[in-house]
């Protein structure tokens, strides 16, 4: 699983931010299974090692310090994305495209 930060407001990567992958449980509890934080291109290559089982995880953008340096205001101190993974791919890409005050996300390839 890799992912990719892009700030749309300055049309640039966000790089150094950290990203935590979490498994989610039915009872909705998480455990930090991977991460890492974004190159100088917004990307972290590989969440995790090895192969991720079929289920659900959330993925945890530590944005308060990219934000409060960059664009010295603060609303989204993180962001988090939940996806259900269901085993039909061999690789999971999750863009995130980030503005101050907004973001979307989207199953890339």
């Amino acid at each position: 699983m890799s992912t990719h930060l892009l700030d749309t407001s300055i049309g640039r990567p966000a790089a150094q931010v950290p990203v935590g992958l979490h498994t989610v449980a039915d009872d909705g509890s998480t455990r930090l299974v991977g991460g890492g934080v974004t190159d100088n291109d917004g990307r972290v290559a590989t969440l995790a090692d090895g192969a991720l089982a079929p289920g659900t995880f959330r993925l945890v953008y530590d944005t308060v310090g990219y934000f409060t340096a960059v664009h010295r205001k603060l609303f989204y101190p993180r962001i988090i994305v939940e996806v259900y993974l269901d085993g039909a791919r061999a690789h999971y890409h999750v863009p995130v495209l980030a503005s101050t005050y907004s973001y979307s996300t989207y199953l890339g390839s």
